[in-house]
């Protein structure tokens, strides 16, 4: 301590202290600018973002032992300051080796692209549903249906069972139930349903090439309960993110084009009738 002392009230020392602040200003700058570029490119995979922190850290770590070289005998004072303090020492390994598992979690889970930036993720033993936003070296960042963000220990993520609905096959599936009177047309139902969802802008024809003589849209008799006749049908969209609000559009124009074919709707929550 009394060598820090000595530098920081000599000339020599104000001369050191300008030229780390003058490292670590440029260091920020430099980081900032990369950064910016970085995130101008389109179509930024996991793997891309992860090498651009690692990129983007490289360049602090390396201004910092730049700006610490500028301390004379550096090395010696804190080699010695290391050797005097075990619990320092002991501290700053354990938290070295955190970083590090993390950092190598954070590896495996970009080049496994388990998930990829924007995916649909939930997490099944958190129960946390969310978008993937960012992966860092330390976390990966999700982002909840409520706006907020959720800042997962990429060793914590890495050991989870993920449900991935943009896997692959990006298209996704809902279920439209109604359910109708047992006296009511059930055809004229069945017929309602299938050109309502049919001919929503968002719904997607799977059908294969070769089956195109097959029903645009199924509608199936789910069940005959004591309520009425239970009438299932699927949504087909592009991706989960606007499947909800599409399945919601088609209730609703269900309610109306039955509404106008004279066909009432059957809550399953009034009370059944009694036995006879």
């Amino acid at each position: 301590m009394q060598f820090m002392e000595g530098l920081l009230r000599s000339d020599e020392g104000s001369y050191v202290a300008l030229r780390i602040v003058g490292i670590l200003v440029l260091t920020w700058l430099i980081a900032k600018l990369v950064r910016k570029l970085l995130t101008r490119r389109e179509n930024r995979k996991l793997h891309t973002k992860f090498a651009d922190n690692i990129l983007v850290l490289s360049i602090h770590l390396f201004g910092i032992l730049a700006a610490l070289n500028e301390i004379p005998n550096f090395n010696s004072f804190f080699g010695s300051l290391l050797a005097g303090s075990g619990i320092a020492a002991l501290a700053l390994s354990l938290a070295a080796q955190e970083s590090l598992g993390n950092a190598i979690n954070g590896v495996v889970l970009s080049m496994s692209r388990s998930f990829e930036v924007g995916d649909r993720i939930k997490l099944i033993g958190g129960n946390i549903t969310g978008y993937v936003e960012d992966i860092t070296l330390r976390h990966t960042i999700i982002r909840t249906f409520m706006n907020s963000r959720i800042i997962i220990p990429n060793s914590v993520i890495n050991k989870e069972m993920i449900e991935n609905s943009s896997y692959q096959d990006v298209q996704a599936s809902g279920f439209v139930d109604v359910i109708i009177p047992h006296d009511a047309d059930m055809a004229l139902a069945e017929r309602i349903m299938a050109e309502v969802v049919g001919s929503h802008p968002n719904f997607v024809d799977n059908r294969a090439p070769d089956d195109l003589s097959s029903p645009k849209v199924w509608v199936y008799v789910r069940a005959l309960s004591v309520y009425g006749i239970e009438l299932r049908t699927s949504v087909w969209t592009e991706g989960i993110h606007n499947n909800f609000v599409t399945c919601s559009d088609v209730r609703r124009e269900l309610v109306h084009r039955f509404r106008e074919a004279g066909i009432p709707l059957v809550s399953s929550n009034i009370a059944a009738p009694p036995p006879a």
